[in-house]
């Protein structure tokens, strides 16, 4: 899996809170496009990565955080679930917490995120995956309290330090 894959989930972290937006949200398609400034290099670097963006129009902010780095002397088996991120932030004047999960079974070939959180008193609960590491586009579905959210998300487009990210969903009660 390339940064760029890890990049395109950042879209990802606010479709998952559409589904749960004001009543006035509509149910139905969508798109979210997210831009970020990269700050230091991804694997040397736990600065955190602020985002913002828009899901159908509605904008969104937040940072993106890096999970503390493994102690040295910890466990040497590979853990059965590794966190890469933790997102924040706000939606329609609500707070987000996601957790980003990364299942490391099957991890030479493909690759199965799970992303798992509240907005606001809501539970969220999606799968990303399982793709081909290689794969250009990944897929994703879950839930945000009793709304059912599918979609894709192009891994970003970077120039430089500058990256861009999208996703389209379709919102189901």
């Amino acid at each position: 899996m390339n940064a760029s894959w890890l990049g395109g989930l950042v879209a990802l972290s606010a479709v998952t809170l559409a589904a749960c937006g004001a009543p006035s949200f509509p149910t139905g398609s969508g798109t979210a496009t997210f831009t970020w400034h990269s700050i230091g290099s991804p694997t040397t670097s736990n600065a955190p990565q602020p985002y913002t963006g828009a899901i159908a129009g509605i904008p969104v902010q937040g940072t993106a955080l890096a999970p503390p780095p493994l102690k040295p002397g910890g466990p040497i088996a590979v853990p059965a679930r590794l966190e890469v991120a933790r997102w924040t932030g706000t939606f329609e004047g609500r707070t987000f917490a996601l957790a980003v999960t990364l299942l490391t079974s099957g991890l030479a070939t493909t690759a199965t995120v799970d992303v798992d959180g509240r907005f606001g008193s809501q539970q969220v609960r999606f799968v990303v995956g399982p793709e081909p590491v290689s794969s250009t586009t990944v897929h994703f579905h879950g839930t945000v309290g009793p709304h059912h959210v599918t979609g894709s998300v192009r891994p970003s487009q970077g120039r430089g330090a500058r990256n861009r990210a999208t996703a389209t969903f379709t919102v189901a009660n």
